[in-house]
């Protein structure tokens, strides 16, 4: 990948940086640095639109929040583990009430999980941002915390 010109690289121990391609109108994005809490598992996203987002999870007190854009940055959505299994209880009620009802639409049903349910929390419902959530929640969750 070519360096970029007159690109001011943001220091010597710089892994990413992101650049905002949201209106100001989407309030100021969030800036993220890893060294503030070491405790913190840190996740970015990008969808082929140019929406981005970020999710923050703190281990330590299993809280959690996303932003993005068009979630207006200066509002992120924020979550409990115990917020996420209510939310995901919900949604397994949903669709064993689409299930009882017979609907066709019974088989395009997604993969009812944490994810999913996070997803309805934060407003983030598009295949490639559950997925996004997905993988975020499987990296900084361990097993026997992980909502089912």
């Amino acid at each position: 990948m070519a360096e970029l010109e007159g690109q001011n690289p943001g220091g010597a121990g710089l892994v990413f940086a992101a650049h905002n391609n949201h209106t100001p109108q989407c309030g100021l994005p969030p800036r993220v640095r890893t060294i503030d809490n070491l405790g913190l598992y840190y996740g970015y996203f990008e969808n082929r639109f140019g929406e981005q987002f970020v999710f923050v999870f703190d281990r330590a007190t299993k809280t959690g929040t996303v932003s993005g854009g068009d979630l207006d940055w200066g509002k992120p959505k924020a979550f409990t583990l115990g917020l996420l299994e209510e939310a995901l209880r919900a949604t397994q009620r949903l669709a064993e009430q689409i299930i009882r009802q017979g609907s066709a639409e019974t088989s395009r049903l997604p993969i009812i999980d944490a994810a999913l349910a996070l997803g309805r929390l934060t407003g983030l419902t598009g295949k490639d941002e559950v997925i996004w959530l997905r993988a975020c929640l499987k990296a900084c969750v361990t097993a026997p915390e992980w909502p089912e």
